[in-house]
């Protein structure tokens, strides 16, 4: 009877080691260029504290030849007087970044309790998506 049980356990022992090991050989699919999910907006904490973003808005516009370019609007409400500066990085279908003219981050004051409406539109057509930077302005 004993060693029944000690055979038991040894094949438990097995089937559990085997089982290990079956779970580590399974790897996760890997993720594709397309897959990446990225946040379209990032805002330092900084600015969070006197500014909401209250709208974020994309659309395409067409173009003569038949192309047509992604184009954004934001708007932000003023909690308090601030600076904020803001830029749009460009992404194409890869997850790779399209170049722009200006890429630097522009500068904008605000007012208490004024709302403002900014537009960029993607410097190519094979622009697929964007993400939308907001922070304080570096002195």
């Amino acid at each position: 009877m004993r060693t029944q049980a000690m055979k038991f356990q040894k094949q438990i022992i097995a089937f559990s080691c085997a089982l290990v090991l079956v779970g580590c050989a399974i790897q996760p699919p890997a993720e594709t260029a397309a897959a990446i999910d990225r946040e379209q907006l990032q805002v330092d904490p900084e600015v969070n504290y006197f500014v909401a973003v209250t709208e974020l808005l994309s659309q395409r516009i067409a173009q003569p030849g038949g192309e047509a370019l992604l184009q954004i609007q934001y708007a932000v409400e003023a909690r308090s007087n601030g600076d904020l500066a803001w830029k749009v990085t460009w992404f194409d279908p890869n997850g790779m970044v399209v170049k722009g003219v200006g890429e630097g981050y522009r500068k904008v004051s605000l007012l208490t309790g004024q709302t403002r409406y900014f537009t960029a539109t993607a410097p190519h057509a094979r622009v697929t998506d964007y993400q939308l930077h907001l922070r304080e302005p570096q002195q």
